[in-house]
């Protein structure tokens, strides 16, 4: 799909957005897949003590909440670019940057007990590649006649 979509009559700014999609896809799809092997992670970073049932079935429904809200964004930019609405997929890339990326990191920092700084920073390399391609897509075009 992509290697068609990055052919020689694209302008190089789409073929750079579709790459950073790409990676950020990649990125956002891998961590989703994190979640769901590892749900017992959200016990982890939240201190609940699987000292219940519940806390642990707790732990494994929020893992597929994590799951689902990774996967989906990444699912919606990559059918965008699929049907060439490279605007669209710049759109959905800004979308997730605040929905996902910026939700994350203030859950991160007001709500796990011992966060640091670094805990918060990670989120930083999910961000960059989206606010590569948001950029790439969005920036007009120039026109040639």
């Amino acid at each position: 799909m992509a290697f068609t979509l990055l052919g020689k009559n694209q302008p190089r700014q789409i073929k750079t957005g579709i790459w950073a999609s790409l990676v950020s896809a990649v990125m956002l799809i891998g961590i989703g897949i994190f979640w769901l092997a590892h749900p017992a992670a959200a016990e982890g970073s939240f201190s609940i003590i699987a000292d219940s049932e519940a806390a642990i079935r707790f732990s494994k429904i929020t893992a597929i909440f994590k799951a689902i809200g990774d996967f989906l964004p990444p699912i919606f930019v990559l059918l965008a670019i699929s049907f060439r609405q490279f605007r669209l997929a710049g759109y959905f890339h800004v979308v997730t940057l605040f929905l996902v990326i910026a939700v994350d990191m203030f859950v991160w920092g007001s709500f796990v007990p011992n966060a640091s700084t670094t805990d918060v920073l990670q989120h930083i390399p999910f961000a960059i590649p989206i606010l590569i391609a948001a950029y790439c897509f969005l920036k007009p075009t120039p026109k040639t006649t």
